[in-house]
């Protein structure tokens, strides 16, 4: 493992001399939002750093260099965070200019390659996280939001990859959990896992005897578009609408869980199946940009034009609707 450095803890000289060698930026953007009653307000930060850790030395490998990793200092900032005790939002304009001013201080810093961590998958929060990206290509700067291509992965593509994850499961539930992997989007079996995986300290262990997420009506009005969507041959944007009726139909039940799936099931074993592909994604894409390929688009690029650039409020859940035990 590469010695780990925190860039703005460094002395400004020994910071620049790292990044004129071309020693790539980690930069950690995540929300302070609930996860239910049994992960931390942190648990997207603890997830993207604990991936950080374990994509850089694969980067390196995948690049032939060595020399420290940089960590920059966190932001603990995010779109429309799961609503709960405790969640912080910011408003979706406010976000993107805190995002670009960052990465342009970045680059006047003297960043070369900059991977922009998070494990929150709100659309909004994706394309503002891609704004900064934009700033620092413009700069003539390298970076890519790696939780894309994750995000992509559920949305478009088989989830047969991480069936291993659910081996300790006996059928016909296994099949069940397979077949809804991609609606379990937050605070559930798979971001439990991810945890357990990378930052136990921080699970309580009531997830094994949480009930689980009550069924979801998935919206109406998103399955309907979907549907549209599919007959003009759109199957990405058909996939992506089908994710926001789920999504939205779980932000309508009462009381709100704050969780999806099945958390009881999650183990630290399942987090590494889930963190080997995360890693292996991230670090291949990472070293393709970083020679020059175009990085990878959020999810769901439409929502920006949909909520009016967030001027339009998503589903409100008040906190007297939210289950905490």
């Amino acid at each position: 493992m590469p010695d780990i450095l925190h860039l703005h803890d460094l002395p400004h000289r020994q910071a620049r001399q790292h990044l004129e060698r071309g020693s790539t930026v980690f930069f950690s953007i995540d929300p302070i939002e609930f996860h239910g009653p049994h992960l931390s307000l942190r648990n997207d930060h603890l997830i993207s750093t604990g991936l950080s850790r374990r994509i850089a030395p694969l980067l390196q490998a995948r690049m032939n260099e060595d020399g420290p990793i940089l960590m920059a200092s966190t932001f603990d900032i995010g779109v429309d965070p799961t609503q709960g005790p405790g969640t912080r939002p910011v408003p979706f304009r406010r976000m993107c200019k805190l995002v670009v001013d960052a990465c342009e201080a970045l680059a006047d810093f003297g960043a070369q390659r900059v991977v922009l961590m998070t494990f929150h998958g709100a659309p909004l929060h994706s394309i503002a996280l891609h704004r900064g990206t934009k700033a620092l290509l413009a700069r003539g700067r390298r970076c890519l939001a790696p939780l894309n291509l994750l995000m992509s992965d559920l949305a478009t593509s088989s989830v047969e990859p991480f069936a291993a994850s659910l081996d300790h499961i006996a059928e016909p539930e296994r099949s069940e959990m397979l077949a809804s992997l991609r609606h379990d989007v937050h605070a559930g079996f798979m971001e439990t896992s991810f945890a357990l995986a990378l930052a136990p300290q921080a699970v309580d262990a009531m997830h094994k005897t949480l009930p689980d997420c009550p069924t979801i009506t998935p919206d109406a009005a998103f399955l309907r578009a979907a549907r549209v969507a599919e007959k003009l041959g759109q199957e990405k944007v058909a996939s992506e609408l089908r994710v926001a009726a789920w999504s939205v139909g779980w932000t309508k039940l009462r009381p709100f869980p704050g969780y999806t799936g099945k958390p009881r099931h999650a183990t630290p074993e399942s987090g590494a199946v889930f963190v080997r592909h995360a890693v292996e994604r991230a670090g291949n894409a990472a070293a393709l940009v970083f020679q020059g390929a175009a990085p990878p688009g959020p999810l769901m690029p439409w929502v920006e034009a949909l909520t009016m650039q967030g001027r339009i409020p998503g589903i409100d859940v008040p906190l007297d609707a939210v289950a905490l035990d």
